[in-house]
């Protein structure tokens, strides 16, 4: 066995000690220093604050509040949502872009639900939800910098956007509220009534349904089912009024603001347009010129300016009767087609 070589200089030659390693944490030496420390649980808590928004839009999932809680806060974090939420606000738009918009609350529209309204007398804030939407100025928000993601394809989110556009703006422009058979009517003059380019017509309903964009209703009046659709609070934050009046204003032609060289019956035309579609939508309709940063809209669909909504939807009956007289309008059309 080999022996301690002794140290000539110690007393008695006892074996040198050995050196201990002085161990400094690199917490301490850096708030000694004055450099960064270590993160706090606020900190993580905004991150994963900001993870989860991001993954829930991918999945166009809304973020509920008891998601939020249970998955970012925990038991130890419960009383500092309002300070999570609002340094996770602050990440979103100062490196993203991007901000959470909270969803409006599902309108009551059969009976039963206006009656369980009655009883519930006030709204819990843990029914509340938000979706992620864009920051970015109107002028910004082009196909080459907000372009549609690329998963599943590029293809596949392009075109699901202008399906789900086109029935929103269809429902917006009937009201607010449209049947089901008119609904099967204007998809089947788009010929999309059986399928469409991302699957068949009814499991793109009900998938619309499910992600927020549509709510379908059913209520019996006089023995006989009634089925309506309606828009759903994510299509009123993604889409909104703003952005039907800009694909309105696309279909007619009426995308340009006028300038000075156009002529009296232009303007008059242009403005008559105007009245027409804002009285259409119930809302005053605001172009992108008349309102400096234009951030109506959400991020995937870019509305053409704000709106200031007047008129709520329309009554059942109301709505029944327009669609009978335009369906006689249709059917004379048809008939001086047939004559001609």
């Amino acid at each position: 066995m080999p022996r301690k070589r002794a140290n000539p200089e110690s007393p008695a030659g006892l074996p040198t000690p050995r050196r201990q390693r002085q161990s400094t944490s690199p917490s301490a030496t850096d708030s000694e220093d004055g450099g960064p420390s270590a993160p706090s649980s606020t900190d993580a808590m905004v991150k994963k604050m900001v993870r989860l928004a991001m993954a829930s839009e991918y999945s166009r999932l809304p973020i509920r509040r008891t998601d939020i809680s249970a998955k970012v806060l925990g038991e130890q974090g419960s009383r500092q949502f309002k300070l999570v939420f609002e340094q996770a606000q602050n990440e979103l738009r100062h490196r993203l872009g991007m901000e959470l918009s909270e969803l409006p609350a599902r309108e009551k529209v059969t009976v039963s639900q206006r009656r369980a309204a009655q009883k519930s007398e006030k709204v819990s804030s843990a029914n509340k939800s938000w979706i992620v939407t864009s920051t970015l100025p109107h002028a910004y928000r082009t196909p080459a910098i907000l372009h549609p993601p690329k998963a599943p394809s590029t293809w596949t989110e392009s075109t699901y956007t202008g399906l789900y556009s086109f029935i929103i703006a269809v429902i917006t422009l009937n009201g607010g509220t449209l049947a089901e058979q008119k609904l099967d009517r204007y998809l089947a003059r788009v010929n999309a009534d059986v399928g469409t380019p991302i699957d068949r017509t009814e499991k793109l309903l009900q998938r619309l349904c499910k992600e927020g964009y549509l709510i379908r209703t059913r209520e019996m009046d006089g023995g006989e089912e009634i089925i309506e659709y309606i828009v759903g609070p994510r299509g009123k934050v993604e889409v909104g009024s703003g952005s039907v009046a800009g694909l309105v204003r696309a279909v007619y032609g009426q995308e340009g603001d006028g300038d000075g060289d156009e002529g009296e019956i232009e303007r008059m035309e242009r403005e008559g347009f105007e009245g027409r579609l804002g009285r259409t939508l119930g809302a005053h309709v605001v172009r992108e010129s008349e309102h400096g940063d234009g951030q109506e809209g959400a991020s995937q669909v870019h509305g053409n300016g704000p709106v200031e909504e007047r008129g709520g939807r329309r009554s059942t009956r109301h709505a029944r009767e327009e669609e009978e007289e335009q369906e006689e309008e249709e059917q004379e059309n048809d008939s001086s087609e047939e004559s001609d």
